[in-house]
């Protein structure tokens, strides 16, 4: 046999194998998720669970406050620094990098 003969063999003995499996696969999947649709998660609690994540969002924005105000502070710093730079030259130098 040829090796393109070879070739479309295995193709089709593939695909005869690999398309009802995975029409299969994909059938039980549907049924799995449909069945438990209507039940709520095992070992959640909701309502708990809920609040929880509210209150770690008030954490997070309080914090993101705060990174505000550093990013701030952290920009005056560094213009200081760079005014005190300039200070410190002496009329005429030019900055070498």
């Amino acid at each position: 046999m040829e090796f393109e003969t070879i070739l479309k063999v295995i193709v089709m003995a593939v695909a005869a194998v690999g398309i009802p499996v995975g029409a299969y696969a994909a059938v039980a999947a549907t049924r799995s998720i449909w069945s438990r649709a209507g039940q709520p998660a095992q070992g959640s609690t909701g309502a708990a669970e809920v609040l929880a994540l509210q209150e770690r969002v008030g954490e997070l924005e309080g914090l993101s406050g705060r990174m505000a105000e550093l990013e701030e502070r952290l920009d005056f710093a560094e213009r200081m620094l760079v005014q005190q730079r300039e200070a410190e030259r002496l009329p005429g130098e030019t900055e070498v990098r």
